[in-house]
């Protein structure tokens, strides 16, 4: 019952918040600075350290119980657990190399090296699966049944809560840092605490039942950390591909250009990840188009400074100027809004503006569409163009030019 609650924990996490902050405080220099890369870097060692050292000494006493009671079982943990030391290793690799300072080859940093580090871990890890799933068949064609020994359900028992522990302190620290390597070799650990029970109860089995389960356990143990791999992988690969940015970190930066009153509004955010805690950014500011420039272009130096500051961001702002206070103007916004707010596909629009051209005058404005196929797309670009341009000619005869946007958020 107790190995049950325990392995529900281990699913649920994280450590108890007492403990934790008491290791990261008794451990790490300004552990309340977690956000700086040399704080950071020591909550990485600290998990690292901790990783190598408990999966070393499970692994020794594993394998060596595991080859006197002849449990292949228990032998495919004890290799897993030299998989997780060796993912330690690399995860403290990852973090030396990402903190070395941009260079003529690298201007953006090594930030990246965290997602590399992470990426290997994760081919450790199926390499181990796929051989002790073979290891597992063989057994379970060729059976030779294990000795029981109260002293190793003890001993694996033991092993469970120390590794359990582990787990949930390496998941709980990556997460507070945001660390994916950090994470993934948490929750790798955590898996093999699961496959750890099911080892004891197949040993268990086994010995009230006369059951041989130990190459099916063995095979079980196999899937769990193929299974676990294959997660790795996904979640790694992902921010190498480029994901999504972080919502509330682009909503912090929106607020914080919001405190300035110039800025009348904000559009074509982008932030680009260079890995953990290494992100730039660029985003239009729209401002009165009546304003001095010089003025304009201090106050634009100024949001770039403070955002640097208070996120951490390299960010690049480009300057739109907009008409305010034209009464023409007003009304071919709200009548491109009107026409606009049909259409399920658009997200926003802006630039709206009015050039000279020899031919006559013409609207330009830009609009953002919301994420669809590209013949869904191509088919509202048609309607969208239609009924924006009947909307503006309603009120003032006007050629009209649309530039279709993508939003990045």
């Amino acid at each position: 019952m107790q190995i049950a609650r325990f392995a529900a924990l281990m699913i649920k996490g994280p450590t108890t918040k007492p403990m934790k902050t008491w290791l990261w405080k008794t451990f790490i220099k300004d552990y309340e600075d977690h956000k700086n890369p040399e704080v950071r870097a020591r909550y990485t060692k600290l998990t690292g350290t901790l990783g190598i050292l408990v999966n070393t000494v499970l692994c020794v006493i594993k394998i060596i119980l595991g080859t006197i009671i002849g449990s292949i079982a228990v032998i495919a943990d004890g290799v897993h657990d030299m998989a997780d030391s060796l993912a330690a290793c690399i995860t403290l690799l990852g973090s030396y190399i990402s903190r070395r300072p941009a260079d003529s080859k690298h201007p953006y940093g090594h930030a990246r090296a965290e997602y590399l580090a992470s990426l290997a871990v994760s081919a450790i890890v199926l390499i181990v699966g796929v051989e002790l799933l073979k290891t597992s068949v063989d057994r379970i064609l060729h059976p030779s049944p294990a000795e029981f020994s109260w002293l190793m359900v003890g001993f694996m028992v033991f092993a469970i809560l120390l590794k359990g522990s582990q787990a949930l302190f390496t998941i709980a620290t990556g997460k507070h840092i945001d660390s994916l390597p950090v994470i993934a070799a948490g929750t790798d650990n955590r898996n093999d605490v699961i496959t750890s029970i099911i080892i004891v109860i197949g040993m268990l089995i086994h010995h009230f039942t006369g059951l041989d389960l130990d190459g099916y356990m063995g095979g079980l143990v196999s899937l769990f950390i193929l299974w676990s791999g294959i997660s790795l992988v996904r979640e790694t690969i992902s921010p190498i591909l480029g994901e999504s940015p972080d919502e509330d970190l682009a909503e912090q930066m929106r607020e914080i250009i919001s405190t300035h009153p110039w800025v009348l509004g904000v559009h074509d955010l982008r932030i680009y990840n260079y890995g953990p805690g290494r992100n730039f950014a660029s985003f239009h500011a729209e401002v009165d188009a009546d304003s001095d420039i010089i003025t304009v272009h201090d106050q634009i130096d100024h949001i770039e400074r403070e955002l640097s500051q208070k996120l951490g961001i390299e960010v690049t702002c480009h300057m739109d100027p907009v008409i305010v206070n034209d009464p023409l103007m007003e009304k071919l916004q709200q009548a491109v809004a009107a026409a606009l707010s049909g259409f399920d596909g658009v997200e926003s629009f802006h630039d709206l503006r009015i050039i000279s051209e020899p031919s006559g005058r013409k609207l330009c404005l830009d609009i953002v569409m919301k994420d669809s196929s590209k013949k869904q797309q191509k088919e509202s670009e048609g309607e969208l163009r239609a009924a924006v341009y009947n909307a503006v000619n309603e009120i003032e005869p006007l050629k009209v030019a649309i530039t279709f946007d993508q939003s990045f958020l």
